[in-house]
């Protein structure tokens, strides 16, 4: 193959795997050691790490170091032959996955790759952990198996972090919605007293403590600031809003005042100005056939004065008729004085013994002669009376 040709059996593997080939993959696909020392002689090559090249044409990718740490695992495999979780494959994690989630601003000096067993490297900035991952802690970030924003944040506090970095990616995974805190803090609570807390603390605690050690704050913290900040925004607009409504309002009632003073004071106007039809009405009540009308009122009737005088007049027969009511009961009053006279008397002369010869008294007594009239007792008593 000329060199035309070794070039495009190197691009079409290389493409995707980000402008990279390992010396064992060129082997594999015809190219020796000899023909990729010409090929970086003339440019059109660039050694990136031991046996692991990059095409010139194609730029220098992004996090270059992680993906030929990680291509050197296995470096007859091509990208699209390993299997995320395999044995010999690793996963990027630690300080490493944070610079490939962009998350916090933690140093990664070094690249750290999780694998599945033991293993061993002479590279001085390649860094294997030795960590079992589960296929559901994986996700894959620019064609890279990485650990998920969960795993890294524990793979972190299990390597003892500093606690204001791992804050920090913390707080940018939850604005990223790349985390649920309450989940989160179920798997980071065994760590609270590596970081200065009590063995009882939550793991929600430890989260809001490292977060503040970062000087950075969970969303649900700025969210509830925001709405806070918000609702006085609001208040603020409706007190304005309201107030021009109620000036607005108040002048509108003080104009509505005004032509209501108005009115009133043209009612007033016209009550008192003289009404035509009642003036005349007054007129009328002066004619003179109203005057004889009143004067016919205060002239005595002839009738009416008979009867009134014939009222006062008093009657001789009802005038006897009271004179002899009257009288009735002063004879039957000297009547009963007469018999009770009479009866002391006789009981006198029984006590005496004298009744038989005084049975009589009126014969003997001189006075009867002269005054017949005093047998029944009336006449004289009436004569007293009178």
């Amino acid at each position: 193959m000329n060199r035309a040709e070794q070039l495009a059996v190197l691009s079409g593997a290389a493409a995707d795997q980000w402008g990279l080939v390992t010396a064992a993959q060129a082997k594999e696909l015809g190219l020796n050691a000899v023909q990729l020392l010409r090929l970086t002689e003339v440019g059109l090559l660039e050694s990136v790490g031991r046996g692991v090249y990059l095409l010139s044409a194609g730029g220098m990718p992004q996090y270059l170091e992680i993906k030929v740490a990680w291509l050197r695992l296995q470096p007859k495999q091509f990208a699209w032959e390993r299997p995320a979780g395999h044995r010999d494959s690793g996963v990027v994690s630690h300080a490493s996955a944070c610079r490939l989630h962009e998350l916090g601003d933690i140093p990664a000096p070094e690249v750290e790759i999780s694998v599945p067993r033991r293993r061993t490297t002479t590279e001085p900035f390649v860094c294997l952990r030795t960590a079992p991952v589960e296929a559901t802690q994986i996700t894959v970030v620019d064609g890279l198996p990485v650990t998920t924003a969960d795993r890294t944040i524990v793979d972190l506090l299990r390597a003892k972090a500093d606690g204001g970095h791992v804050g920090g990616v913390i707080a940018d995974a939850e604005r990223r919605d790349l985390i649920a805190v309450d989940e989160l803090a179920a798997h980071v609570q065994p760590f609270a007293r590596k970081y200065g807390l009590h063995a009882k603390a939550t793991g929600r605690e430890l989260i809001d403590h490292l977060v503040a050690q970062a000087g950075e704050s969970l969303r649900r913290h700025e969210v509830d600031r925001a709405r806070r900040e918000a609702f006085a925004v609001a208040t603020q607009s409706a007190s304005l809003i309201l107030e021009q409504a109620f000036g607005g309002l108040h002048k509108r009632i003080q104009e509505m005042q005004g032509l209501r003073s108005a009115g009133l004071d043209q009612a007033f106007q016209r009550l008192s100005e003289p009404d035509p039809a009642l003036m005349q009405a007054f007129a009328n009540l002066h004619q003179p056939a109203l005057g004889e009308v009143i004067g016919k009122l205060y002239q005595p009737n002839p009738a009416l004065t008979r009867a009134l005088q014939e009222l006062y007049q008093p009657d001789l027969g009802v005038t006897r008729a009271i004179e002899q009511a009257m009288a009735v009961p002063r004879v039957v009053k000297g009547m009963k004085s007469v018999e009770l006279s009479s009866a002391h008397t006789q009981e006198s002369h029984a006590e005496d013994g004298d009744v038989t010869e005084r049975q009589n008294p009126l014969c003997d007594d001189p006075a009867s002669e002269e005054h017949p009239a005093d047998e029944d007792g009336a006449e004289p008593a009436d004569e007293r009376t009178n």
